[in-house]
């Protein structure tokens, strides 16, 4: 099998969200099947003896390092974890991002629909793209201790809707504090950093009462299992997830799953899923209502351990990686 060299830009791992979650996990499971995977350290030299570079992200200042890793014979992978269409395309540095996608040999997309909208805002081919899905560690297939985490925060009996998240305007917690106010029996719980000091002090003033932040909690942790098991539900308003790896593991859990419908959310949570509009209050005061409403039986679960296992993800990550 190919020797992998994994990189990504310098402050990646100092708020890590999703896309690092990612890298992580495929690194932990390649080597779980003896594959070689080490973690580039600008620090010292590049190895020799690597076949593939993995870059993470679109983030602007990248294509140098991506060019000169193509100028030392590794080919070139790239994981923008990106959503970007002809309306949104001006709100990113749309010809940084294209050089640096068009540098690529393989483009490693976590839906079908990413791909297509890359591939059309960037003017790629499609056989550039190659869909590896994300996964979910099997912990979260394991239904945790509500009353541990109730304990460790002080809740109570109170009704919380869980946000696993860092702070930042693009999970757009705000917005949601705003439509949470017709429901005063709730609070909205929120595990992740901030990302944004500025915006979790705004988040703060709005929500009130209604708004816990509880900070970071260890990844896979009895307590953030707890804290799914006790929620009424998961939200993810953001606006664009690319689908949001915490949601998966909440619907993994047996939670109800209220998200973005911008993005590539349908693709994975198809209709078992609440939908909602990240700019409109009133898309999200209906979402909110539909979580206390009576649930029909649900595959979802189910679906996500067959279809979206880190397992399983790795194994097409590996066939990607054959392709060139």
């Amino acid at each position: 099998m190919k020797k992998i060299l994994y990189g990504v830009y310098p402050w990646a791992f100092d708020c890590p969200g999703g896309g690092e979650r990612q890298l992580m996990a495929w690194k932990h499971h390649l080597e779980s099947r003896s594959v070689e995977v080490t973690l580039y350290d600008p620090w010292k030299e590049i190895p020799s003896g690597y076949d593939i570079f993995h870059f993470f992200s679109a983030m602007p200042g990248s294509s140098q390092l991506c060019d000169y890793m193509k100028r030392k014979g590794l080919k070139l992978y790239i994981s923008p974890n990106l959503w970007v269409t002809e309306e949104t395309k001006w709100n990113y540095p749309h010809d940084e991002i294209k050089r640096l996608l068009q540098l690529a040999d393989k483009i490693i997309v976590n839906s079908r629909l990413e791909g297509e909208a890359l591939g059309a805002v960037y003017d790629i081919p499609h056989k550039n793209f190659h869909v590896v899905y994300n996964g979910v560690e099997s912990s979260f297939f394991t239904k945790g201790d509500p009353g541990l985490f109730r304990q460790h925060v002080g809740l109570g009996d109170t009704k919380y809707l869980l946000n696993v998240a860092n702070v930042e305007e693009r999970k757009n917690q705000l917005t949601f504090l705003k439509a949470l106010k017709n429901f005063p029996d709730l609070k909205l719980v929120v595990l992740g950093n901030a990302r944004d000091d500025a915006y979790l002090a705004q988040c703060k003033e709005e929500g009130g009462a209604q708004f816990i932040y509880v900070g970071s909690v260890e990844y896979g942790s009895a307590m953030l299992r707890s804290a799914l098991a006790g929620a009424e539900g998961f939200v993810m308003p953001s606006t664009l997830e690319t689908p949001s790896i915490a949601a998966l593991e909440a619907a993994a859990s047996g939670c109800r799953v209220l998200i973005t419908s911008i993005g590539s959310t349908t693709e994975y949570f198809q209709d078992e899923a609440i939908y909602i509009v990240p700019d409109d209050l009133d898309s999200m005061e209906k979402g909110i209502a539909a979580l206390s409403e009576p649930q029909q039986s649900s595959t979802l679960g189910q679906r996500i351990q067959q279809q979206f296992s880190w397992d399983s993800s790795v194994s097409e990550l590996i066939r990607a990686y054959q392709e060139t």
